[in-house]
């Protein structure tokens, strides 16, 4: 199942949660949250947007995209990013003083991390966002291909990075030439 599909089943355009999903995302919401946590991000790559804000400014909360979401729980904290393809656990909780959080369990080299997404300010989001997360962890998302790409890997992309590696001592030449006979 594609992530556009899971977005448009499990997320609801509900301006009340500050849930919106494209084409309802308000070009002023979309642009205040790409300005203040997401800056790299393409605002046409935006499949949904979560309003963390109590007053609608959309300068904290979540982007999803294809392959990732990128999110800010308020200004004292850097955006965080994270890839589905990284994630191995969602669950909800109750926080302390009637808000709800949404904790998503990373894998991430060889340790497994914990993000939390607060949803203090719109605390009915929370149940459908964990489980939009929880199908994509479910069913596996398929990212939609790159249009340009041919699908071929660019085996001089990998040799440069690879002579990058071997440079600056993190690799071995013997290791390099089993990485690229493997891709070969």
């Amino acid at each position: 199942m594609r992530i556009d599909d899971l977005v448009r089943e499990y997320l609801p355009t509900a301006p009340d949660l500050g849930l919106y999903v494209m084409p309802d995302v308000p070009a002023s919401k979309l642009q205040a949250a790409l300005s203040d946590y997401a800056p790299g991000v393409n605002p046409d790559d935006v499949l949904a947007l979560y309003d963390a804000t109590r007053l609608g400014s959309a300068k904290d909360g979540a982007v999803f995209l294809a392959d990732k979401l990128v999110f800010q729980n308020n200004d004292l904290q850097p955006s965080r990013t994270i890839r589905y393809a990284d994630i191995v656990g969602v669950a909800s909780k109750r926080k302390l003083l009637g808000g709800r959080a949404v904790e998503i369990d990373l894998n991430r080299a060889r340790a497994t991390v914990t993000e939390t997404l607060d949803f203090s300010g719109q605390p009915g989001a929370a149940e459908y966002v964990e489980r939009f997360l929880q199908q994509v962890l479910a069913v596996g998302v398929r990212v939609p291909a790159d249009p340009t790409s041919d699908g071929a890997t660019d085996v001089r992309a990998v040799e440069d990075a690879l002579d990058e590696l071997v440079a600056l001592g993190r690799l071995s030449g013997p290791d390099r030439q089993r990485m690229l006979d493997a891709i070969r």
